[in-house]
């Protein structure tokens, strides 16, 4: 009679986890597999059911949504109903093209929620749902956000082998328009921005005939636009990368903006580096781990053309770096960068007798970082990366 209750405690069954329990154990999951949700969709939660508890939303990443419902699998009295983003279940990293000369990427689906990012006509993104007229999109930098689902263009697999196969061209120019005749007084089809990649069809008396992703056909100023391979193929060069930088000049500062018409500090830096043939990561701290380091002193002896300067808060014993800033090296002890201090893409001097010189830039200056010259890591030539790897036709 004694060996009673010890058998039926030993074979017990385990106590259901708590709500609580569960959401630590979700929270632990997202820390140790989603800690960075600019690049990576994550919308889990835990409910009570009428049947007991679920878990449900989705995921983005494939290797995320393993790792979850691997973890669940120790709890088979939650019922796991998460879904695997994109939601039309093919897989395909490339569904869909940029329609817009530039479009914004927003942390909800509401325009008057925060600018993440912006992409530019041409680009090729992911869309991973959409909703109410919304696209939740991630584009080759990697960031996720919500844009206005018209101002993107689906395609399937046969539409994107036609795009990969056609000869693209990309607006050079800081600002421009394309044309619905190859004449300047013509009606307008769009504004453009450098960056901008259309597909060239003819050329007439000076223009070039384009399409849009959705068919449109326009005309564009052929000077102002330079085929695709030669900024995918480029090897980046320091005066180029200066040159492209000044383009920039007097650009409006925005939180978020990534093209010519209003962009942020490390905006500037990708497009700079993207017209020269880079892709980098799309934020400064991400920027600022990339390339090797050259000094930790706001000094310019060591610096040369191209090289990225970050400013915010050195690490001490105490806090945990913090940069919330970069700029680029452009030779003559001076850097150009889009700052709130002036509102805009302005240059400013290391040299603290210049008029230009900004005084508390070398007390919150972190690290130069070089890139060119410098084997990638965390940057790499526009070919490799994934997204236009999948729009770039054989140069074979």
């Amino acid at each position: 009679m004694i060996l009673i209750p010890s058998l039926l405690l030993a074979f017990a069954v385990q106590q259901a986890p708590t709500h609580s329990e569960l959401n630590e154990l979700v929270e632990s999951l997202r820390v140790t597999h989603a800690p960075d949700q600019r690049i990576q969709w994550w919308d889990v939660h835990v409910e009570k059911g009428e049947s007991g508890w679920r878990i449900h939303g989705s995921l983005s990443s494939e290797e995320t949504y393993a790792a979850v419902k691997q973890a669940f699998e120790q709890h088979p009295e939650v019922d796991n109903q998460l879904v695997l983003l994109p939601e039309d279940g093919t897989g395909t990293l490339v569904n869909a093209l940029v329609n817009n000369s530039v479009i914004h990427l927003r942390r909800e689906p509401s325009s008057k929620t925060e600018l993440v990012t912006q992409a530019l006509l041409g680009t090729p993104i992911r869309v991973l749902k959409t909703e109410r007229g919304k696209c939740l999109i991630q584009v080759p930098d990697g960031y996720i956000g919500w844009v206005n689902s018209a101002e993107v263009h689906r395609v399937d697999q046969e539409q994107l082998k036609s795009y990969r196969d056609a000869e693209k061209v990309i607006f050079t120019a800081q600002s421009g328009l394309a044309y619905s005749a190859p004449d300047a007084t013509s009606m307008p089809m769009s504004d453009l921005v450098i960056g901008n990649m259309v597909c060239k069809v003819s050329e007439q008396s000076g223009y070039t005939q384009i399409q849009y992703p959705d068919g449109r056909i326009g005309w564009v100023d052929s000077g102002q636009l330079c085929p695709a391979d030669a900024i995918f193929f480029q090897k980046a060069l320091r005066n180029n990368l200066v040159a492209t930088a000044r383009k920039f000049h007097g650009i409006p500062y925005l939180w978020g903006g990534m093209s010519s018409k209003n962009i942020d500090c490390s905006g500037l830096i990708c497009n700079v580096y993207f017209m020269n043939g880079i892709q980098l990561p799309r934020d400064s701290n991400m920027q600022s781990q990339i390339g090797r380091e050259v000094t930790t002193e706001f000094v310019s002896d060591d610096l040369e053309p191209g090289d990225l300067l970050f400013f915010g808060r050195k690490a001490t014993s105490e806090s945990k770096e913090r940069v919330t800033h970069v700029a680029m090296y452009i030779g003559n002890d001076e850097f150009i960068h889009s700052a709130g201090y002036r509102e805009r893409v302005s240059i400013n001097s290391m040299d603290s007798s210049q008029p230009n010189f900004i005084d508390s830039y070398p007390t919150i200056f972190v690290r130069a970082v070089r890139i060119i010259g410098e084997d990638p890591n965390g940057f790499r030539p526009i070919p490799e990366n994934d997204f236009y790897n999948a729009i770039i036709r054989s140069t074979e």
